[in-house]
């Protein structure tokens, strides 16, 4: 398999982007922004914006800001709506319809620490804050249904599993990985893991409802089979990030290909062979191909892949990428 990538646009900003996430539709993108305000040193307080991004097909074209506090992470509930999750410590319910400025629906107040990570799946919405503490929220009332302490230090991610409506997902810097069952609540979790770093994305894989992902520090994407009790056997390391954490990553929606946020290596598409992705594989490592690996600090990732159904037999994608220290937004054909 050969990637190749052709840029279409790039953009620079005034503040650190961080958060870039596509539209269920793919005709949107929503970039987050954030930056220490000098003149606040020691209250912490952070400048944020969100700017918007119209897609049609290949061409996209900036269109829409909105001044909110730094934002951290974003996640679409639908094709105009979005929840950010911000360094104020509160949720924000963007509204995004067409071609029509943004507007800030709601805000729900959640920690009095920064927020981040935030999803969302049907009416509920899960959030983590710096302090290690994890919130699942009612999001139509705007109010938490359940918190707990989910890491000694901070957690990173929270993500609803896909394959799983009552499973969620969590990340921090204590270097483990759990998974929780809503039905039991969050006392305690059903899966965990010890990674060598600390845990900064990680997701479940399409069309493989055992398996989990999770991107980590030591530069390394691994998949764990959640039928296993954790005492071995079931951690596969996909791919080395070759020189940085894999800070974000993202499926394709048949787990053949898989991307990356690399934070001091750009950003980074892998392909994954189906046989790769099994707890007894001693296969080789995927090779990841790197785009953009100048980037300062990688951190923003996503993409919109057309003709799902034809994936295994030809690939094409718009990707969107941020890089936080050179505050630079940009898109690109991703091929192979």
């Amino acid at each position: 398999m050969s990637t190749a990538f052709f840029e279409v646009s790039s953009y620079n900003f005034g503040l650190h982007a961080d958060s870039i996430e596509f539209s269920p539709c793919g005709k949107q993108a929503l970039v987050g922004f954030y930056e220490l305000d000098e003149a606040s040193l020691t209250s912490g307080k952070r400048n944020g914006q969100l700017v918007k991004f119209e897609i049609d097909g290949k061409h996209v074209e900036k269109s829409y800001e909105l001044k909110v506090p730094g934002v951290l992470d974003l996640c679409w509930m639908r094709s105009d709506l979005c929840l950010a999750a911000t360094s104020s410590g509160e949720l924000y319910t963007i509204l995004s319809p067409p071609s029509q400025p943004l507007t800030i629906q709601s805000t729900t107040s959640i920690s009095q620490k920064l927020l981040l990570s935030v999803d969302f799946h049907g009416t509920k919405a899960v959030t983590a804050d710096e302090t290690g503490n994890m919130y699942l929220i009612d999001s139509p009332k705007g109010a938490v249904i359940s918190t707990c302490k989910a890491h000694e230090f901070e957690s990173w991610c929270v993500r609803f599993s896909k394959n799983d409506d009552n499973l969620v997902l969590s990340g921090g810097d204590d270097c483990m990985a759990h998974v929780w069952d809503q039905r039991v609540g969050f006392t305690k979790c059903v899966f965990s893991k010890r990674h060598e770093m600390g845990v900064c994305s990680l997701s479940s894989i399409p069309k493989h409802r055992h398996l989990i992902s999770t991107g980590c520090f030591d530069e390394k994407l691994r998949i764990w089979d959640l039928r296993s009790d954790g005492s071995g056997g079931a951690e596969i390391v996909v791919c080395h990030s070759e020189g940085g954490g894999v800070w974000r990553h993202k499926w394709s929606p048949w787990a053949s290909r898989l991307l990356m946020a690399c934070m001091h290596a750009g950003f980074a598409v892998v392909g994954v062979p189906a046989d790769l992705i099994k707890p007894s594989s001693d296969g080789p490592l995927a090779k990841p191909t790197f785009y953009r690996p100048s980037a300062k600090l990688a951190y923003g990732v996503d993409w919109c892949i057309n003709d799902w159904a034809d994936e295994q037999r030809r690939f094409e994608a718009l990707l969107a990428t941020c890089s936080f220290y050179d505050n630079c937004v940009s898109f690109a054909i991703c091929t192979d």
